[in-house]
């Protein structure tokens, strides 16, 4: 069976390539001139043509690898030496198959254009790296694009190729997770795009988005734009992705007013010194066999080369090889090739820096085993891979030059923004940032006002998001903030502040407490102050009058006690009033139960004496022994001992602290005591009601005890006033709140004080000082009074 030869295959070289074969000779001469890269080493190279084809791209793979013009995989036909790496292809179809066959050698394959995210895959392509930034990258760009203008409802439009579907698909995902809503996600067919256009536009107008990332290749964004057009569909902002920002949509002046404000993501070109330069100078003749050259200078100049005959068709200019390219800058945006420029002298510098590496290496200190080094002269290809996937440098534009684990470049995004100036011309507003920094807070320079694109706003001050049934999180109502919360972040106020009546702001909290400046406090001390001064006042008439009958017969010592500790009872209640410290809260509770506790005892033990006197006047009674002196410092020291120590049992477990309460009133701070333990608390109180109650009942029993010097009646009324006090106290102490639990205490302390003041002491003082008659033995002895 014989086959027929494959006819010749016409190649058509590509602008954007053609350039950055410029590109490749430029680095090659920088490289060969820099004394400190690869020294004594000249680099060269062999060029052979893919004409952007896969099986020829294939076919050149293998001639180059084995250095035969016929294909014999895994021989080395030629007696020169292997070619250590390959650069190359532009196309990432031709690079996939080319990356399949070198990677099973391992040797390297450096592409300064195939963008492919499948490249990254080190199991399928383990030799393959580039200078270009990997589209991978786009989707997430989009998002920090999104997220950086505030934009959280975002219309999508994708084509149905592979490369859109997987970057939309990347794209929705992110958006969720960076809490971005997708208001609408429509695929888009080229085929038959005429038909599902209409509906789809009329979507887009009808929804609130106003950004809508377009995913598209320039075919279909253009069918969108006219049926934008169609439909008038404005107010819109565009956000582009590589395949179409850079394409001549924008070459379309009935787009212009569509697309004015548009945004997209590109891949970075940057300015290469000395290339310009290098054009200027170039002429084909340095380089006389290379056909590339020669088709780069037709285009340029508009001319052709004179045919082997010698003769041109008419109206054909004739390339004389003296022109000149006269540029500044080849890096126009307009030119959506340009970047392969600087992507291709990079990718030659990375490989110019591999050689170096491997030929610095000092034998001993090698990366291979042993510490050995690879053979300066005959080195394995895979050797320069492992030097190529770790070289990092700084190349001539000042940027690091490095690769990831996957191979790819840590390149450089561009962030455009297509604007409209007046007179029918536009332009471009780009800066450039790396990919993983890609938005900087500067970019918002490209609009005079940020445009909007959310399903609802943000919520004024005071309102927090109450979301919507069945509806994105995006799309929420707004309701004002509960009570103690403020802002839009609804964060809760500090403990000492407030919110204001419009949650928006907060306010200092009123700092309360039982205060000497307003009425109640006042009032409360005043009172105090008087009681203690009237006590005083009585404790100076017994003094006075400390030899009659009266002061005598109600047991004088016991009495200057009594007066003593009422005067600290009332007084002990100022340590209740004005602002607590973490003293007067250890301290105000243990002198109120010291201090009560012996004005109790006091009264227990003039009770006692009083019954024991009218007992002991019968012959053959043993109490007579028990009528003195020291039976009154037996029952008060023990009575009062017993609250001493159940005081000092409360301040080591659980001791009073101050405490700021902010949840007992509304927009107040309580400044108040905490009692610590409130077991403790209620037992000292507990106690006093125990030595009350029993001053009651020894008073009661001695009720019939003959009546004119007898105490029993006025104590028992005291004793009755004193538990009505503190019973009731115990409820008004748990149901009242703030600065009036403290008035409770105080204004319990005064009443039980002055109960005790006016029911023994009143009498006493009226007969002393209005009637002194009734104040004398006789009255005494014709009342048959017994005493002591």
């Amino acid at each position: 069976m014989f086959c027929p030869t494959e006819p010749p295959v016409s190649c058509h070289s590509i602008w954007g390539y053609q350039i950055s074969i410029l590109a490749l000779l430029f680095a090659i001469e920088e490289v060969n001139k820099d004394p400190h890269l690869l020294p004594n080493v000249t680099l060269g190279f062999h060029m052979l043509d893919s004409c952007f084809a896969e099986d020829f791209s294939l076919r050149a793979t293998l001639q180059a690898v084995t250095g035969n013009n016929k294909n014999a995989p895994n021989f080395k036909c030629a007696p020169r030496t292997k070619v250590p790496a390959i650069l190359g292809d532009p196309l990432s179809t031709s690079s996939v198959p080319m990356a399949r066959v070198l990677g099973l050698w391992r040797v390297p394959q450096v592409s300064y254009a195939a963008s492919f995210p499948s490249l990254s895959n080190k199991v399928e392509f383990p030799s393959f790296l580039r200078t270009i930034v990997s589209t991978e990258g786009q989707p997430y760009a989009l998002v920090e694009l999104c997220k950086t203008f505030g934009w959280n409802w975002i219309g999508v439009l994708i084509s149905s190729t592979d490369y859109a579907v997987q970057g939309g698909v990347v794209f929705k995902r992110e958006a969720a997770k960076n809490g971005i809503c997708i208001a609408y996600y429509e695929t888009i067919a080229l085929e038959t795009i005429s038909q599902r256009i209409p509906s789809v536009m009329k979507n887009v107008r009808g929804i609130t988005a106003t950004a809508i990332v377009l995913f598209c290749s320039p075919a279909e964004v253009s069918a969108i734009l006219t049926e934008a057009l169609q439909q008038n569909v404005t107010g819109k902002i565009w956000i582009g992705v590589e395949a179409w920002f850079t394409s001549p949509v924008f070459f379309k002046p009935e787009f212009w007013n569509l697309l004015n404000g548009t945004i997209g993501i590109s891949r970075s070109r940057r300015i290469l010194p000395y290339f310009p330069q290098f054009l200027q100078d170039f002429y084909p003749s340095r380089y006389p066999r290379m056909l590339n050259i020669q088709q780069f200078w037709e285009r340029t100049f508009n001319c052709k080369w004179t045919s082997a005959n010698g003769t041109l068709g008419p109206n054909i200019k004739a390339c004389t090889g003296s022109e000149r390219l006269i540029t500044d800058d080849i890096t126009e945006y307009n030119d959506p090739v340009s970047q392969y420029v600087y992507m291709a002298h990079s990718a030659l510098f990375a490989l110019a820096n591999a050689l170096h590496d491997l030929m610095a290496c000092r034998p001993g200190e090698g990366p291979f085993s042993g510490g050995s080094c690879a053979n300066k002269q005959d080195f394995q290809q895979w050797q320069l891979l492992y030097y190529l996937k770790k070289v990092q440098f700084v190349n001539t534009a000042g940027e690091l030059v490095a690769f990831d684990v996957n191979g790819d470049s840590y390149g450089y995004f561009d962030i455009l923004n297509w604007r409209l100036d007046g007179n029918l011309t536009s332009r471009y507003v780009f800066m450039s940032c790396p990919l993983e920094q890609l938005i900087f807070s500067s970019i918002f320079l490209l609009f005079h006002k940020v445009p909007s694109s959310v399903c609802t706003e943000s919520c004024p001050p005071g309102y927090r998001k109450a979301p919507r049934t069945g509806q994105p999180l995006c799309c929420f109502d707004c309701v004002l903030c509960p009570d103690g919360m403020i802002s839009t972040q609804i964060s809760k106020s500090v403990i000492s502040l407030w919110p204001n009546s419009e949650r928006n702001q907060c306010l200092p909290k009123v700092i309360e407490y039982l205060s000497y400046q307003e009425p109640l406090g006042l009032v409360l001390a005043l009172v105090s102050m008087t009681f203690s001064l009237m006590t005083v006042a009585v404790l100076c008439v017994f003094l006075r009058f400390r030899d009659t009958v009266i002061v005598k017969a109600n047991n004088r010592s016991l009495s200057y006690v009594l007066l003593l500790s009422l005067t600290f009872c009332f007084l002990s209640s100022l340590t209740f009033i004005g602002s607590p410290t973490a003293v007067t809260c250890s301290l105000r509770q243990s002198i109120f139960g010291v201090i009560f506790s012996l004005c109790v005892s006091c009264i227990l033990a003039k009770t006692i004496i009083v019954v024991m006197a009218f007992k002991a006047t019968r012959p053959d009674s043993r109490l007579r022994q028990w009528v003195s002196s020291k039976t009154t410092v037996l029952v008060v020291s023990l009575s009062t001992m017993v609250q001493v120590i159940l005081i000092a049992l409360w301040l080591i477990i659980s001791p009073p602290f101050l405490e700021h309460t902010v949840q007992s009133i509304t927009g107040k701070v309580l400044l108040e005591c905490n009692e610590g333990s409130s077991p403790m608390f209620y037992s000292v109180l507990g106690y006093l009601g125990f030595l009350a109650f029993l001053s009651f009942v020894v008073a009661f029993l001695a009720r019939s005890l003959p009546d004119n010097f007898n105490e029993a009646k006025y104590i028992t009324f005291s004793m009755l006033i004193f538990l009505s006090v503190w019973v009731s106290f115990i409820p008004a102490h748990l149901s009242t709140k703030g600065k009036y639990i403290v008035a409770t205490e105080v204004f319990a302390i005064i009443v039980s004080g002055s109960g005790l003041l006016g029911c023994i002491f009143c009498p006493k003082c009226f007969i002393i000082l209005l009637r002194p008659s009734m104040n004398t033995k006789e009255f005494l002895v014709s009342s048959r009074s017994n005493f002591d």
